[in-house]
């Protein structure tokens, strides 16, 4: 029997994302007979799924993710766990700490950049493009995983039927921005004048949370706020646009049917919005005061655009098939 262990930290300033695609795998390892387990350093709460799947779940709150004491948990934690494979996902780990652990068990490495170039027996990027960007940045690695063909999509998304109500928008910027996006957008979407119900998802941000909520409260007919730990394919079925960030979210949109407008809130999030862009599959604006406004007018037109919103949607059909998860296991069981 497999045994995986996942490291990987979700909270503010890191978001939910690492810790959700590599869900995505752990579904797969334990449909597959497997059994998954979890170190994490983060401060938001885990997803309720990580339970379902029986993962041996060790929280870390006071551990500086990245560190030589990180490290040394890590290993010892590997070793209880009696761990086949151990995968990290984040920014936080350097190369010589990706090394040291690769000499202790079999190491595959969720990158994002491009610019660690560790000696693990995988590395998997599967930012779309990436197999065009990132062809030399893993010398070092026995096998590179590169680009949407090993996309991690989440087993909740596979049921889920796009239905989208009458002028719906959702807005989901993710937790590394903080709550200051989500306020300029509101702003800007309300300074248009146009009808529209926008799902509004606060992220695991305590500050300025409750500017958003007042926001909303003056502008009730307009936005309906989700907070705490939130469903997105619920929520993403109902939408007809998606205003949101640069990482995974655009590509689990465009999987059910939704167009993304993203903003790119983050460095690693642009080479891929780009690809997508380049391919009219999504419109991308930069995260500023212009780029806000610009997301919120092009939200409001896609809405109203049946015909174009299918013309990018076409584009984008296929990118993301659902397999992902399964290639990567095949990989992981030298298949």
């Amino acid at each position: 029997m497999i045994k995986v262990l996942f490291r990987a930290d979700a909270g503010p300033g890191i978001g939910s994302g690492h810790v959700m695609r590599c869900l995505a795998l752990a579904e797969e390892i334990c449909a597959n007979g497997g059994a998954v387990g979890l170190i994490s350093a983060g401060a938001s709460p885990l997803p309720l799924d990580w339970a379902k799947l029986n993962a041996f779940i060790r929280m870390l709150p006071h551990i500086e993710p990245g560190t030589a004491e990180d490290l040394s948990i890590t290993v010892a934690i590997a070793e209880e766990f009696e761990a086949n494979w151990l995968v990290v996902d984040g920014y936080e780990f350097s190369t010589p700490w990706l090394d040291e652990i690769g000499r202790t068990t079999r190491l595959m490495y969720l990158d994002d950049l491009g610019n660690r170039n560790a000696a693990a027996a995988l590395v998997l990027n599967q930012n779309a493009g990436a197999e065009k960007r990132y062809s030399l940045s893993y010398s070092r690695s026995q096998r590179a995983l590169l680009g949407l063909n090993w996309f991690l999509l989440g087993s909740v998304w596979h049921a889920e039927v796009h239905q989208p109500l009458p002028r719906r928008l959702l807005i989901t910027l993710g937790g590394g921005g903080g709550t200051a996006p989500l306020l300029a957008l509101m702003r800007a979407l309300v300074e248009y004048g146009a009808d529209f119900v926008a799902e509004v998802v606060i992220p695991a941000c305590p500050d300025g949370v409750e500017e958003v909520l007042q926001l909303a409260q003056k502008h009730k007919e307009h936005f309906v706020i989700q907070q705490g730990p939130v469903s997105m394919p619920p929520l993403m079925r109902q939408a007809a646009v998606v205003i949101c960030g640069g990482g995974v979210t655009p590509l689990e949109a465009l999987s059910l049917g939704v167009v993304p407008v993203i903003v790119v809130l983050a460095e690693n999030q642009a080479p891929g919005s780009h690809y997508l862009e380049e391919i009219n599959a999504v419109n991308t604006v930069v995260a500023n005061e212009d780029g806000f406004k610009t997301a919120a007018r092009l939200a409001l037109n896609l809405m109203d655009d049946v015909r174009k919103r299918q013309a990018m949607l076409e584009n984008g059909r296929g990118l993301v098939d659902g397999k992902g998860a399964q290639r990567v296991l095949e990989a992981m069981m030298g298949k």
